[in-house]
């Protein structure tokens, strides 16, 4: 068994699944599947979160087993010489991950694409409502975040909590110093798709690359266009049997592109924008004195 050498640990709705996509498909590179496991930072629990979909979704699909999650990285591929995975509830839940990367693979390196919390928010709200589990509206939703936390709702509900980078980075910095962590902002990284790949595959010393599905889009989120085309696309995710035989022989791209064409982004209502800015006011400020001239394009704007 081998642990992993590398971690996406975050933030949710900030290109992750995107960026581990593109890291998977390269020859030195084995990705975990699951994408997100969820050990490091649930290590040993059995997860019992409680609201819409988790029982169907986190609960069900978490490897917090520590043996299985070993063996997620096992390979018998002479070319690989990089294993990792992209777990965005590390970053979140940093305390315990710290201590579980300490444990389990201290030399790791890591990465973290961080979006502005703003657009973060209402990103996380649109894909869970594409999903079929939201069905309140962004302002609603807002006003209900506590009362969910509280009962247990898994973290792609915590739509303002997760956007506090600020308070998650440094537990990272302070157990394993700046040069194991990559810090990339979501919209620098996706205006130049190119640039920021080749960033990351030079963090974790890895030869140059181009994907073969750098513009894809991946993980769309918003109201569905066809309530029984999303109820299908649900089962497709959620149903154990019917999800394993279209992995198996529906391409990753294919996948991709059904579920987006069925997909209709809605702006932010103004409002929820301010209330957000709001909420997010001392943010930035925050994020820009941790990081200094390494801080995202959206904390220096």
């Amino acid at each position: 068994m081998s642990a992993p050498t590398f971690l996406v640990i975050g933030a949710a709705r900030s290109g992750t699944t995107y960026l581990t996509r593109q890291l998977a498909l390269h020859p030195q590179i084995l990705l975990s599947d699951p994408k997100e496991p969820h050990f490091l930072a649930f290590a040993g629990e059995r997860l019992a979160f409680t609201g819409p979909g988790d029982g169907e979704s986190i609960n069900r699909r978490a490897v917090t087993d520590e043996a299985r999650w070993l063996d997620l990285f096992a390979t018998a591929d002479p070319a690989v010489c990089q294993r990792g995975e992209g777990s965005v509830s590390t970053l979140y839940f940093a305390d315990a991950s710290v201590a579980s990367i300490r444990r389990t693979c201290p030399d790791v390196r890591m990465i973290a694409l961080l979006r502005d919390p703003v657009e973060r928010a209402s990103s996380a709200h649109q894909y869970w409502t594409s999903r079929g589990f939201e069905t309140e509206t962004l302002s609603r939703g807002l006003d209900l975040e506590h009362e969910r936390i509280a009962a247990g709702y898994h973290h792609i509900w915590h739509y303002t909590t997760m956007g506090f980078y600020s308070r998650q980075l440094p537990a990272f910095f302070d157990a394993f110093g700046r040069d194991r962590l990559l810090v990339l902002g979501y919209e620098d990284f996706m205006a130049d798709r190119t640039a920021g790949l080749d960033q990351c595959l030079d963090f974790l010393g890895i030869d140059p690359w181009r994907s073969p599905d750098l513009n894809l889009d991946v993980n769309a989120g918003g109201q569905p266009r066809s309530r029984l085309g999303a109820v299908a696309l649900r089962r497709v995710r959620t149903v154990e049997p019917v999800r394993r035989v279209v992995r198996a022989v529906v391409p990753f791209g294919v996948r991709e592109r059904v579920r987006s064409a069925n997909v209709r982004k809605t702006d932010m209502a103004e409002a929820d924008r301010r209330r957000l800015e709001e909420v997010f006011s001392d943010e930035r400020a925050a994020l820009a004195d941790l990081l200094g001239d390494d801080a995202p394009g959206w904390v220096r704007s």
